[in-house]
């Protein structure tokens, strides 16, 4: 019973954090209290079968305690939930916008490279000079720089950055990655887009950075940059090491993410090792050695998530063999999570802390019932694949949840893999262990794990070209997830459903594919993108989906993809392509390595051999490419597309009886034009190009959608006094349409209320 007593207050903190989510979660939490106190009651007072259990459960006095811990979390949270002060830099945001500034301050983290090419770090914020004044400040900025302006910087210097200050947005797109979530997070409220860098204190030249640094380089000297950051990566983790963006894809995309992220994996491992050598000395040698192995780990990889939880399970492990007794792991990892929740409360919704969890219990409760299972097969190699199906049952609900993508390959990869990730975990911890005395020698230990290191570089290659190595499915709902996992707990704690493990797979794949299904068959859906070079939208039709441009290459890969994989798009039927410029042209490759293309057509007044020469590396077939010109039609299932005019682009759209109008590219007047010609007044007009008012209201459209950054606040005040429906993308975000809700934005006014100012 004391041990039911202390799972129940563990998750009744939990579940406290988790109402955060919601406004009134702490209502929730009174009636999920006082619901379960009411069934104790009830089951003292009936004699109903199915509430014996109620009646020998924990009395109303421990549920009204769990019931206080579970409320004193959600008020924990608030409290230790970080807020700007009365200093802070970002409270200068409005002030300085679209001047350039100088912040001094120093350098808390090490600079990492970016998708976007671009190199960041943390700064804390020490003084501002915006002319003409100059004024102390305080907090953690955001500092993004050029690779050459930031290569030489690391923690402790006292430098001084010029360039632009802004806050940072929640995600405009649906579904999309919130970047001010995630800095404020850390405690961090404004950013700053630098231009230039000045070093006015060097600062230490000693410290964790440091040694991680010296680690890397040594690895890299003979390995080779990829070679050599991949085997650093095993030991630090990627979030310490810059490994190329198209090495890392590889490995998530067949679901070998853990292999690059610091977590139990890695600190089995190298307990193991560590046990193996000091097999024969005393059990005191065998614990300080296990103990000092974990802190070396945890203070190279760093305090995340994922490594705390692996490091405090790895001690709790080490104690109890120590001490001759058997620990319950569930319970050890119930503790580990309250207790690194308490730490850093915020982590309740970071993606590492519930996968790294996750994947814990599921090899804890899952992999013993698969072993058995699997008993005709020798132990070791049912062990080998009872390992990553646990892992990966337990995760793969919340991944489809995240992202909408199953990697299909998963168990072959893992299975493949096992062997050559754990003889370069421990030869790169071993080999970075030795980099720090000296250098040199790490480098020739690193440089026997050469062709292992290739050998898995090739086989997570060769294992990701394989035809359908991912599946979009697209993400699943809360109610699916709950479902889910209600599942995964029932073949788990349920005698009755471990013996009809076949139903519960069935269940499980009706609960993913039948609501997904649906969606895919019956799904009309228009998103407009917050872009107005080029402009970017998506048309979901139940035959097929188009894509109107795809933007620069960081857009296409980290703004569209991602989009379109959540939406469970796995193809794309037909894509147009209206700004033909070269960096509007890199998007289309990036694109075309992730998701499927059929057909492409570029609008251009003028024949574009070097964007078809372009395209075609890319697996475009010549009969997909073609050019269409003015006065052409398309028809794409229920959508009708014409071109009316270039320089700007006019484009019609019929779509479920709308009459869409698009004017983008380099404005020219098209008023005179407009008068002159029989065009009809469009339902919805999407104006992406400078604004012209006298344009818009010979127009007169129902609804009109802005995406141009530069309109003034008199012009967009006359614009939604004459028309029903205005949408400003810069404040309002992006803007869909569907057949059931109309039109939605994803900031809406009431939570967006400041002026285009």
């Amino acid at each position: 019973m004391q041990a039911l007593n202390g799972v129940i207050l563990c998750i009744a903190w939990i579940v406290g954090l988790l109402s955060r989510a919601h406004p009134y979660g702490w209502i929730g939490l009174m009636g999920l209290g006082l619901g379960l106190m009411g069934m104790r009651m009830l089951s003292l007072r009936t004699p109903w079968p199915f509430l014996y259990p109620w009646r020998r459960g924990p009395r109303i006095a421990f549920w009204l305690l769990a019931l206080a811990i579970a409320l004193f979390a959600s008020l924990y949270f608030v409290l230790r939930t970080p807020t700007s002060g009365s200093r802070d830099i970002s409270r200068m945001v409005a002030e300085v916008s679209r001047s350039p500034v100088t912040v001094t301050g120093t350098v808390k983290t090490v600079p990492r490279l970016t998708r976007s090419q671009t190199v960041q770090f943390q700064m804390q914020a020490l003084n501002l000079q915006a002319k003409p004044t100059q004024q102390t400040v305080r907090g953690l900025l955001y500092v993004s720089l050029p690779p050459k302006q930031g290569q030489d910087l690391h923690p402790g210097q006292r430098v001084e950055v010029s360039g632009y200050l802004y806050k940072p947005r929640r995600s405009a797109t649906p579904q999309g990655f919130d970047f001010e979530d995630y800095l404020t997070r850390s405690g961090i409220f404004a950013g700053l887009r630098g231009k230039t860098v000045t070093v006015k204190q060097s600062g230490g030249n000693w410290g964790g950075w440091a040694v991680r640094q010296r680690i890397v380089r040594s690895h890299a000297r003979f390995l080779g940059p990829e070679k050599g950051a991949l085997v650093s990566a095993m030991v630090l983790g990627h979030r310490r090491v810059d490994l190329p963006f198209d090495l890392r894809n590889r490995f998530v995309k067949v679901g070998l993410a853990h292999a690059l992220a610091a977590s139990g994996f890695h600190v089995s491992i190298i307990l193991a090792g560590l046990l193996k050598i000091t097999g024969r000395l005393s059990s005191r040698t065998q614990l300080l050695t296990g103990l000092s192995g974990l802190i070396i780990f945890i203070c190279l990889s760093g305090f995340e998530p994922s490594v705390a939880r692996a490091v405090l399970m790895g001690m709790a492990g080490l104690a109890a063999v120590a001490v001759n007794r058997k620990l319950n792991p569930v319970g050890v990892l119930l503790l580990v999570a309250v207790g690194l929740l308490v730490i850093q409360p915020q982590w309740i919704w970071d993606l590492g802390f519930h996968l790294s969890f996750l994947a814990t219990l599921g090899l804890i409760v899952t992999v013993p019932p698969l072993t058995q299972k699997l008993d005709w097969l020798p132990p070791a190699i049912a062990s080998l694949f009872a390992v990553p199906i646990a892992a990966m049952l337990w995760t793969l609900p919340l991944q489809l949840y995240q992202f909408g993508i199953a990697p299909i390959y998963c168990l072959l990869a893992n299975i493949c893999t096992t062997p050559l990730l754990i003889l370069l975990t421990a030869g790169g911890f071993c080999s970075g262990i030795v980099a720090v005395v000296w250098p040199l020698a790490g480098s020739l230990l690193a440089w026997l794990l050469a062709i292992p290191t290739q050998g898995l570089i090739w086989l997570v290659t060769q294992i990701s070209q394989l035809p359908g190595a991912s599946l979009t499915l697209g993400t699943l709902s809360i109610w699916q997830l709950v479902l889910l996992y209600g599942l995964l707990v029932s073949a788990w704690l349920l005698p009755v459903w471990k013996q009809r493990l076949s139903l519960l797979i069935t269940l499980a794949l009706g609960i993913i594919i039948l609501p997904l299904w649906h969606h895919q068959v019956h799904r009309f859906q228009i998103t407009i993108f917050d872009r107005a070079t080029p402009p970017m939208m998506v048309l979901q039709q139940p035959e097929g989906t188009l894509v109107l441009n795809s933007g620069d290459r960081n857009t296409a890969s980290q703004t569209l993809v991602p989009f379109l994989q959540r939406q469970g798009i796995d193809q794309v039927d037909l894509a147009l392509a209206t700004d033909l410029r070269p960096r509007w042209r890199e998007g289309w490759p990036e694109l075309l390595q992730q998701v499927p293309l059929k057909k492409l057509i570029p609008i251009s007044l003028t024949d574009n051999t070097a964007l078809q020469e372009w395209i075609l590396k890319f697996q475009v077939q010549p009969e997909q490419l073609r050019l269409l010109q003015v006065g052409e039609q398309l028809i794409q299932n229920q959508a009708q597309i014409s071109v009316l005019r270039h320089q700007p682009t006019l484009l019609q759209f019929t779509i479920h009886q709308q009459n869409w109008l698009m004017v983008a590219g380099r404005y020219q007047r098209v008023l005179p034009w407009l008068q002159t010609t029989n065009v009809s007044s469009p339902q919805v007009l999407w104006w992406s190009t400078k604004v012209d008012l006298e344009a818009i209201h010979h127009l007169q459209p129902q609804v009109l959608i802005l995406t141009s950054p530069y309109i003034d606040a008199e012009s967009l005040s006359q614009l939604e006094r004459r028309i029903p429906q205005v949408y400003w993308t810069p404040r309002d975000g992006a803007v869909q349409w569907t057949r059931d809700r109309g039109f939605e934005s994803t900031f809406p006014l009431s939570e967006n209320p400041a002026s285009p100012l």
